[in-house]
């Protein structure tokens, strides 16, 4: 089989259930397994994003999408060269990735006769049906369906719970902010602790800074969609200039952590898992100096 993945996750839901060897092309964020990294390359940003503060990226994104234009392009010559004979897609995020409805016309305009495996997991018992559907269309069933158990094991609640659980407020985008929705909420309740602003299975939605004030967090986690933990911490320091973000218990307290959202968090994969372990680990000591991997506190101003 020939298979074309243009979502981070489900390059990883693929290589993660032994298909990767028959992976021939992958999107342009697709870096995880490394293995992916070398594969032909079949979308690209339709507007350059890259160095912009994140209010100027939510604005080129937000009039590009109004304008009733795609975020992403396809690279149509390419995917027509490879001939794959499953593409996978999502419709979850229009922002996040190439849309479902670009992917069913490219393959029907160039007749590619190719099979259209669209995800769209909301919350992590989604991700675990996700990882089935993978498994099923790469004829690795079996391990699709282990791989989802282990998923379904370790998202088990602990056995001992903090109570009351720290308040935790979740930012996928601070400005403007963003709440970090869909599978969020629920690793942030493995976890521990008490989202204040989302609830599980929901979208991410803009939030006003007095609402985010009005929440009065124990516990902030700041992991931007499509930034690197070094990028998160350096965009981080606009927000000392924001009086309702000095005002919150959580940043006079210095329990403020930045995280490798890409890694742990927006990518609906095995690895939100490992996003689960972190929070156990920030959430147990929130102020703590202890190193967790792949995350970093921020000191108290």
């Amino acid at each position: 089989m020939r298979i074309a993945s243009l979502l981070p996750s489900a390059t990883e839901i693929v290589f993660a259930v032994g298909a990767g060897d028959e992976v021939v092309g992958v999107s342009h964020e697709c870096d995880y397994p490394a293995a992916a990294r070398d594969l032909p390359v079949l979308t690209g940003p339709a507007v350059e994003t890259r160095g912009l503060p994140q209010a100027e990226i939510d604005a080129a994104i937000s009039s590009l999408l109004a304008s009733g234009g795609s975020t992403y392009a396809i690279d149509v010559s390419s995917l027509r060269e490879l001939q794959p004979d499953l593409v996978i897609t999502q419709a979850l995020c229009d922002v996040c990735a190439v849309s479902e409805g670009q992917v069913h016309r490219v393959v029907h305009e160039e007749q590619l006769g190719a099979r259209v495996l669209t995800l769209t997991p909301l919350d992590l018992e989604g991700v675990a049906r996700s990882i089935e559907e993978v498994g099923e269309a790469t004829g690795r069933a079996a391990e699709g369906a282990r791989l989802a158990a282990d998923l379904r094991e370790g998202i088990a609640p602990p056995s001992a719970l903090p109570s009351p659980p720290p308040r935790v407020l979740a930012l996928e985008w601070f400005d403007p902010p963003f709440t970090a929705g869909h599978w969020v909420p629920e690793q942030i309740a493995r976890a521990g602790g008490e989202d204040v602003l989302a609830s599980p299975g929901q979208k991410s939605v803009r939030v006003t800074w007095d609402t985010v004030a009005a929440s009065a967090p124990d516990v902030a986690l700041l992991l931007p969609c499509g930034l690197s933990l070094d990028e998160v911490v350096h965009e981080a320091g606009s927000l000392a200039d924001r009086p309702e973000w000095r005002g919150l218990p959580a940043v006079a307290s210095g329990a403020v952590w930045a995280l490798d959202a890409n890694a742990w968090f927006s990518r609906p994969g095995p690895r939100l898992l490992d996003g689960i372990e972190a929070l156990r680990a920030i959430l147990a000591d929130p102020t703590g100096d202890r190193p967790v991997p792949g995350a970093r506190r921020l000191p108290a101003p």
